[in-house]
């Protein structure tokens, strides 16, 4: 699923998955397939790894987990996310007892993104492989071995999606500031982020993750058609593009789709929809007064505001607390996240 300067995970893009170039040169991303994959992580072997977000995305929930946990419902039949990003409170529900919902449907528009999931969540062992040599190579490389390495997997366009993951992860772990930007024509553009130890590989979060993901439905769609067969015995959480604070805020980033105010409006309609039908549902959006006029208007919603933190910004300086808005239309006995009715 900006504080985020925006995600554009609104609409999923024409034309599907890259289509490849052709290229004389061997690949980047192809390399060795034999490095040894541990059951468990190196520096944890006696308890498997808690599974988590695997890429960082900017809008990740990993910080504003509690207040999101203390208001959710117990005993979910399916767990509806249409704008995944990071995943954070999905692989927080997965291994949480009280919470963990029978099945899930995760969607967004960014094909990279889902069809890195997949590999993720079906060849998980392939990509530990993929991603064990790229990171030997990166780590074995001096600064200019390392950024030539870094433009020359930037460049490629793989269609196989294992290719397609690897490269996702990559290029999330070593680019400047772990921050997912396309330009207008659906390229990623960041520079390299010069870090000296990246973690490329994690091999217990990924396993950890595979395992979270075993019986995930994960669809690249529209949101209105991510959540559209949802009950009400069913929850959906929606962490759609930030609406911007501020004109200086606003940046297309995570598809070349924008996500402005016909997005939210649409995305309203939605909620009310699911509302009608008695769906339980969640909204995460910044706590503009347009926004904020939008779900207090319609006299039906919780409308609460918790502290949030931008982990993403190009300024550090600029990484501070802010408000989240989070729209609710259930009643909720606080600290235990019952869900009571939505009558």
């Amino acid at each position: 699923g900006a504080r985020r300067r925006v995600e554009g995970r609104g609409r999923p893009r024409a034309g599907g998955r890259l289509q490849s170039r052709p290229t004389s040169r061997i690949s980047p991303l192809a390399g060795a397939r034999h490095t040894a994959v541990p059951d468990q992580p190196a520096e944890d072997a006696t308890a498997p790894a808690l599974a988590r977000p695997f890429v960082k995305w900017a809008g990740g929930k990993g910080q504003l987990l509690p207040a999101l946990l203390s208001r959710m419902p117990v005993a979910l039949e399916t767990y509806y996310e249409p704008f995944l990003g990071g995943g954070a409170l999905f692989f927080a529900l997965a291994q949480d007892p009280d919470h963990a919902p029978r099945r899930a449907v995760l969607n967004d528009a960014n094909h990279e993104l889902v069809t890195a999931y997949r590999v993720v969540r079906d060849e998980v062992r392939a990509l530990v492989e993929r991603l064990g040599a790229l990171e030997r190579r990166y780590m074995e490389a001096d600064a200019d071995g390392r950024s030539t390495l870094f433009y020359a997997v930037r460049d490629e366009a793989p269609a196989e999606p294992l290719e397609v993951a690897a490269r996702l992860i990559f290029l999330n772990k070593t680019c400047f500031n772990g921050l997912y930007r396309v330009n207008r024509h659906g390229r990623f553009n960041v520079p390299h982020g010069r870090y000296a130890r990246p973690r490329i590989l994690d091999c217990g979060g990924l396993l950890a993750a595979s395992r979270a993901l075993a019986h995930a439905e994960l669809t690249c769609a529209d949101f209105e058609t991510a959540c559209a067969g949802a009950g009400p015995r069913d929850f959906v959480y929606f962490d759609p593009p930030f609406h911007p604070l501020s004109k200086t805020s606003r940046f297309t980033g995570y598809t070349e789709s924008e996500f402005g105010r016909a997005e939210q409006l649409r995305l309203k309609r939605c909620i009310d929809a699911l509302t009608e039908r008695g769906v339980p549902l969640m909204l995460s959006n910044s706590p503009h007064d347009w926004i904020v006029g939008v779900y207090e208007g319609a006299g039906r919603y919780r409308v609460e505001r918790t502290p949030a933190r931008r982990a993403i910004n190009s300024r550090g300086d600029r990484r501070g607390a802010i408000d989240e808005l989070l729209v609710l239309n259930y009643p909720v006995e606080r600290g235990r996240g019952r869900l009571e009715s939505l009558a």
